[in-house]
């Protein structure tokens, strides 16, 4: 095992089931200028095959970068998955950690600048990249906005052709974990995402929980990331039905654990009714597929806030 120094960065990748989109990220990688880096690729219990083969494919010499892989036995969810692999590379004495979808392409210099922010500032804790839609030049992400009253989150820019309009780096409510760099101190403060939340909502509690402890959070426009948005799930426009079951409960659970204000906890819970309603809403009105499924996992979200 190679000496870790202070400009080594450790690249998460989490896998499941998804063979084709992994190999093509670990493939972009290969072209980072920044050289400083290791990649750390685990996989959630997949069950196609894909974790297999992307061992295979390293041992072919199909990535020439290092990579170490890591299977944690079950589907622990994103915060699960990638808090094994954060737990290793902590304990191998990284400085640096950037926690990357699987269903992303980065551009060479995407890492660089990440990189600069947090030596440039010891206050900033965490940095995201500007996020464009795959394959075109429309804006996902360019940092993100959080109302800590009902636990709805935004992403500054969404669907926004991109002129140059969110060019200038500043500070945000929170990064998305699709491309979430982070120092080591982060987790010597905040500690590790909380892994109950499974999907949704982690890295938006962990963010809120580093700006108390007085971490700034920054977007960095001159690192790029091209996202195929929710392939893991269904596609944007297709979401498993089980989604609707963590973005109700999830963004409850949010601002009850994050806030101490009793209204702000109503005001949220609430919220959580509305969102549910709106949902099942539109199961009918956009005549949705799976109807039974998604209308039980409303339901179940609705019953689980009052744990």
């Amino acid at each position: 095992m190679k000496q870790v120094t202070d400009k080594d960065v450790a690249i998460i990748i989490l896998n499941w089931n998804a063979y084709n989109d992994t190999f093509e990220c670990l493939k972009s990688l290969e072209h980072l200028t920044y050289p400083h880096f290791h990649v750390f690729l685990v996989d959630n219990a997949s069950q196609d095959g894909s974790f297999d083969k992307l061992q295979q494919d390293y041992k072919d010499g199909k990535f020439h970068i290092p990579i170490t892989f890591i299977q944690t036995g079950a589907n622990l969810g994103f915060a699960g998955g990638n808090n094994v692999a954060i737990k290793q590379a902590y304990h191998q004495g990284y400085q640096y950690f950037w926690l990357l979808n699987n269903d992303t392409v980065v551009d060479p210099n995407a890492l660089t600048p990440l990189v600069e922010t947090l030596e440039n500032d010891k206050q900033v804790g965490i940095v995201g990249s500007k996020i464009y839609y795959y394959g075109t030049n429309k804006i996902w992400f360019a940092g993100g906005k959080v109302n800590t009253w009902t636990g709805k989150t935004k992403h500054i820019g969404i669907k926004e052709e991109d002129v140059g309009q969110y060019d200038q780096l500043r500070e945000v409510d929170y990064i998305t974990g699709c491309s979430l760099g982070f120092r080591r101190e982060i987790l010597e403060t905040v500690g590790y995402m909380c892994e109950d939340y499974f999907l949704y909502y982690e890295e938006t509690d962990w963010n809120v929980r580093a700006k108390l402890y007085g971490w700034k959070i920054k977007y960095v426009p001159r690192s790029l990331v091209h996202h195929k948005v929710s392939a893991s799930s269904g596609g944007e426009k297709n979401l498993s039905p089980i989604v609707a079951f963590y973005d109700i409960r999830n963004g409850y659970w949010f601002v009850k654990r994050t806030q101490e204000n009793k209204l702000r906890i109503f005001t949220a819970f609430c919220y959580a009714y509305y969102k549910a309603l709106k949902k099942v809403l539109k199961v009918f009105i956009m005549n949705q597929n799976r109807k039974r499924r998604r209308l039980v996992c409303i339901y179940k979200a609705v019953m689980s806030i009052w744990v």
